[in-house]
């Protein structure tokens, strides 16, 4: 009887470790724990031509509910970004604004439709301020369109929302982008959507110089990238090259390369946002001609398939000089 109290006992506290608080890890182990992160399913879009990513578990169910919450241990961003918050564990982050619209992440030929939107600490800005959100949606149809509206993330958020949400936190990246730094997400399930807690100013860029921008360029940082991943950040003072093929300052697939660093523009969140008919919209390709000197570019830190990158989230409001076709907005 003694030891099958002793055994009953035991197993009681082990399933009770399992279900509460999170686990917070030593800095040092970090490493050891990141190690497996590129095994995961990736949360990037590769460019067109490239090998789609491999497949995820979707969640689908209603998405636009002011949930009570479900569960998750708070943590703060600081733990987060610190490496303290182990990936795979459930939390809840609150005290965040949005720093972008909602964007369409990843779309794989099984019909997954994964979506996602930027988020910040209220009054923060710089490294350890930002987060990007991922939320599966429903699967669709080959060759048809991903509908926003069943994942967990509201269609018409907007920089300057107030959020609180709950989900998982992730480490992604690509099995092909061999020693890219993964980025941290938190997968938001449809179960538990993020809530909108009212509306406030929206987080102002962190101006970075040159040198920051080629260490984020380089993409092999881990501690670098995990501090910057999801930063609102601005650049200043840089120039457009010239793509060879069509004699203008824009790459395949919206990119923009610069001479002063390596850190190139994508063309991502916006082109991929629900505005102006949606994701893949021909009237969203940025019109840059050469030469196109930039007085200051702002965007996400975001690793866009293998390669960090700077994703600004307007080809109007967030580049100056604007996008050609952006000159009668201007006005």
């Amino acid at each position: 009887m003694g030891r099958c109290a002793l055994l009953l006992v035991l197993v009681l506290v082990g399933c009770r470790t399992g279900a509460g608080a999170l686990e917070r890890l030593d800095p040092a182990s970090v490493a050891s724990g990141e190690a497996g992160a590129e095994s995961e399913p990736p949360a990037a879009l590769p460019v067109e031509g490239a090998s789609a990513p491999r497949d995820a578990d979707g969640a689908s169910g209603a998405s636009q509910g002011a949930g009570e919450g479900c569960g998750a241990e708070a943590v703060t961003l600081d733990e987060i970004h610190s490496g303290r918050v182990r990936s795979g564990a459930a939390l809840a982050v609150s005290d965040l604004v949005a720093t972008s619209q909602k964007f369409l992440v990843s779309e794989a030929k099984s019909g997954s439709c994964l979506w996602g939107a930027f988020a910040a600490g209220s009054r923060r800005a710089g490294a350890g301020s930002g987060l990007l959100l991922v939320s599966f949606g429903a699967k669709h149809v080959d060759g048809e369109a991903c509908v926003p509206g069943t994942d967990a993330l509201p269609a018409d958020v907007t920089p300057g929302d107030a959020l609180r949400v709950e989900g998982t936190l992730r480490q992604y990246v690509s099995a092909e982008c061999d020693g890219v730094a993964p980025a941290p997400q938190l997968r938001v399930d449809a179960a538990c959507p993020a809530r909108r807690l009212g509306h406030t100013d929206a987080p102002a860029p962190a101006v970075v110089d040159r040198a920051l921008a080629t260490r984020l360029a380089e993409g092999k940082d881990r501690q670098l990238l995990r501090d910057w991943s999801g930063a609102l950040i601005a650049l200043d003072g840089v120039t457009a090259l010239q793509d060879a093929d069509d004699g203008d300052a824009v790459f395949p697939f919206g990119v923009i390369r610069l001479v002063e660093t390596p850190l190139e523009v994508h063309s991502r969140l916006y082109y991929f946002d629900l505005s102006e008919g949606g994701p893949r919209a021909a009237t969203k390709t940025p019109r840059f001609g050469y030469p196109s000197r930039f007085e200051r570019i702002t965007g996400l830190v975001f690793l866009d398939y293998c390669r960090w990158s700077l994703a600004p989230r307007d080809r109007c409001a967030d580049l100056a000089p604007a996008s050609d076709d952006c000159a009668a907005d201007r006005g």
